[in-house]
């Protein structure tokens, strides 16, 4: 079953007679054609007929030769866009329009030029469901991110001593990923050092690490668009019996967290794992976040890993397994891994070392 084929299963349950996604990562989802960030794209596609991409001329050459299961159209360069992704909506003489993400100015703007010829319905879960389990090219894709990120976490571990500035670490980490083949960084590299890494997100700044420190790094590869995340914490020279204590709980809670990863169990109690050892430890206070998210073409999709969640996992999931303890003044610990899920039991995909060899 392709999927444009189960997209259009789920318009069918929900009553829509056309989608319409502007996501340049759905796009890639749904036809197999990657454009940068931002470019200009609509993808429309009605419950019975073929969808319609439209591009400006910048992207449509590339459109023309990768994407599948669609009619490509130009703009072009004196085109209006917006005039053009109008007129292809009307022909699909929908009631129902589902979507996923707009700017406020594009949905006001098809609000006004469609004049309430159809209904436009707010449902990015259509086809983030079907994105969060993911098929087999696309943990190939994820595996290779992680080998990519392990890369990038060995560097970065290295690189951990005093007198380094943090941006010099994280220079180190995006390195190693970009000369192994990453397409970027997933998200901001995060470099944290001393009390700074008490600080969940802690981007890396002009501080210099100091004997003695805590440096948390947490950081993704990208590979044919899909990410992946880990998160590692060491310390610069001999850690104090507090650091060392910290980091062997946070690590036990991560192991307990993944005993209880496979399809059917619910993500708050893989949440709870985790936090039970914190808490026998004196430490669930300052477990301050929820323990993960899933991971592919975005850092943070869907199923979320907390307390709060009423989700369940399934096979084909990946998730982040990312404990942590934050003790402000002091210094944090988090450490993390990108999982697999699988029908009786997860998988890692990172492997980076948990300290200096």
């Amino acid at each position: 079953m392709t999927r444009l084929t189960s997209l259009r299963n789920e318009m069918e349950k929900k009553g829509f007679g056309g989608y319409f996604t502007m996501s340049v990562k759905n796009i890639y989802y749904l036809t197999g054609f990657k454009d940068i960030s931002g470019a200009a794209l609509s993808l429309i596609i009605p419950l019975d007929g073929t969808p319609v991409l439209l591009t400006q001329p910048l992207s449509y050459v590339a459109a023309s030769e990768k994407a599948e299961g669609c009619v490509v159209k130009d703009v072009g360069f004196k085109g209006s866009f917006l005039g053009e992704t109008v007129r292809e909506l009307r022909r699909l003489k929908a009631e129902r329009l589902g979507f996923d993400d707009l700017t406020i100015a594009m949905y006001l703007s098809l609000g006004e030029k469609l004049g309430g010829s159809m209904k436009l319905i707010h449902s990015p879960e259509t086809v983030m469901r079907l994105r969060r389990r993911k098929d087999e090219r696309e943990i190939q894709y994820i595996m290779r991110a992680a080998m990519l990120t392990d890369e990038g976490a060995e560097a970065g571990i290295e690189a951990v001593k005093a007198g380094i500035h943090e941006y010099e670490i994280a220079a180190e980490i995006e390195y190693a990923m970009r000369i192994h083949g990453s397409e970027g960084v997933a998200f901001e590299t995060v470099v944290a050092s001393g009390p700074r890494s008490a600080l969940p997100h802690g981007l890396s700044s002009d501080r210099i690490v100091r004997e003695g420190d805590f440096v948390t790094m947490d950081l993704g590869a990208v590979y044919s668009g899909y990410c992946c995340d880990i998160t590692r914490t060491v310390t610069a020279g001999k850690p104090s019996s507090k650091q060392l204590q910290m980091l062997d709980t946070v690590l036990k809670a991560q192991r307990e967290a993944f005993k209880s990863i496979r399809a059917g169990e619910k993500t708050r109690s893989v949440d709870d794992a985790a936090r039970r050892v914190l808490e026998e430890e004196g430490f669930g206070g300052s477990f301050i976040h929820g323990l993960g998210h899933g991971v592919g073409l975005d850092i943070h999709e869907a199923p979320t890993l907390s307390p709060k969640s009423r989700e369940v996992l399934e096979e084909g999931n990946v998730v982040s397994n990312e404990p942590g303890i934050y003790i402000q003044g002091f210094g944090g610990v988090r450490i993390e891994d990108t999982v697999w899920v699988h029908r009786d039991k997860g998988e890692n995909l990172t492997k980076a070392a948990y300290h200096k060899r």
